[in-house]
């Protein structure tokens, strides 16, 4: 299921032209200039559309959901 999600959000991610399978899964993708904060969030929407899960965004501590390894296992808790 990881390897799934990993997938999923590995296409995300490319349509933003950001290529997540050669970033190291821990570094932040905002502080290490992978991505802006208002893209990050955009890509997290596009994330919860394709994979079909709500992200709360109230319940969540955002200064760690920019790490790769975070975002898939998170998603792959509520889904």
């Amino acid at each position: 299921m990881k390897d799934d999600v990993f997938e999923k959000i590995s296409e995300v991610f490319k349509n933003y032209n950001i290529d997540i399978d050669n970033i190291d899964k821990h570094i932040s993708l905002i502080e290490n200039n992978i991505t802006d904060s208002l893209t990050f969030v955009n890509i997290l929407l596009e994330i919860e559309d394709t994979l079909n899960v709500l992200i709360n965004f109230d319940e969540i501590d955002m200064d760690q959901l920019v790490y790769i390894d975070n975002i898939v296992n998170y998603i792959k808790s509520i889904s």
